[in-house]
């Protein structure tokens, strides 16, 4: 068992003994023996904290070894062949279909509607209408007493 799960255990003690006396089930020194096990349980949970084990720098793992290379077989000793050449025929022409290929007709590309542009002149009299439909608002001033 590590040495920090202890430590852990102990400051968990300690932790309920300090909760036994905030509870007032012991008479006279509550407040001072619960200070006491509160501070003694936060050193030993900071000592099991400092006593475990870093992590460390993740080790690589080692390749696995090689499989042994097999010696090449010895090849038989080649065989001298005699090469004589053969007349090479051409290959024979396919036979040839007057079956028509059916033929799918062009499609006309769809006709766009043309959608109307506005003119330049209208976007500024649109801005126009706008800034005429808000009435200027001015803030009152306040009177001097």
């Amino acid at each position: 068992m590590r040495s920090d799960y202890s430590l852990y255990v102990v400051a968990v003690i300690c932790f309920i003994i300090a909760g036994v006396f905030v509870a007032g089930t012991v008479g006279d020194m509550s407040l001072a023996a619960t200070a006491i096990f509160l501070i003694l349980g936060i050193l030993f949970a900071t000592a099991g904290y400092a006593m475990r084990p870093k992590a460390g720098p993740p080790t690589p793992k080692a390749p696995p070894p090689l499989p042994a290379e097999p010696s090449p077989l010895p090849s038989p000793p080649p065989v001298e062949e005699k090469e004589e050449e053969a007349p090479v025929a051409p290959p024979a022409p396919l036979p040839q279909t007057e079956e028509p290929v059916p033929s799918i007709p062009p499609t006309p590309p769809p006709a766009e509607e043309a959608v109307p542009t506005p003119a330049l002149e209208e976007p500024a009299k649109v801005e126009e209408e706008k800034l005429t439909e808000k009435p200027v608002r001015r803030r009152r001033r306040k009177k001097a007493a």
